[in-house]
């Protein structure tokens, strides 16, 4: 995401049960977030907490985001739909090729950044 660290607000939290063990949190960002399919798209304000761990994933959007955005979330389909502001639903999909890509290229890193976005 490319964040100066003077731009995250400290977070007195910790998460545990996250990739097994006890994960240092960097610290907190609030971001507008698009969420787009090419046709529609809907911004939301989402709060992210940055951590250091070892993990095939650039964000993990919690329930309380999926709660709030009203979206329903496959991993089998690796798509999400939520509702647009227009009354349609948008609908997100992912790169097979692009998620083994990164899962790959995620595998070879020891220590690595990932960006956690949750609803406070």
């Amino acid at each position: 995401m490319q964040l100066s660290p003077d731009q995250l607000r400290p977070y007195d939290g910790c998460l545990f049960g996250f990739a097994k063990d006890q994960v240092e949190v960097r610290g907190h960002v609030e971001l507008r977030t698009t969420f787009s399919d090419g046709t529609s798209s809907r911004t939301t304000s989402v709060k992210y907490l940055v951590v250091n761990v070892v993990l095939t994933y650039n964000m993990l959007l919690g329930r309380p985001s999926l709660n709030r955005l009203g979206a329903v979330a496959s991993t089998r389909h690796m798509k999400m739909k939520l509702p647009s502001l227009e009354g349609g639903v948008i609908v997100i999909k992912s790169d097979q090729k692009e998620t083994r890509k990164c899962y790959e290229n995620n595998l070879k890193n020891k220590r690595g950044v990932c960006v956690v976005a949750i609803q406070a």
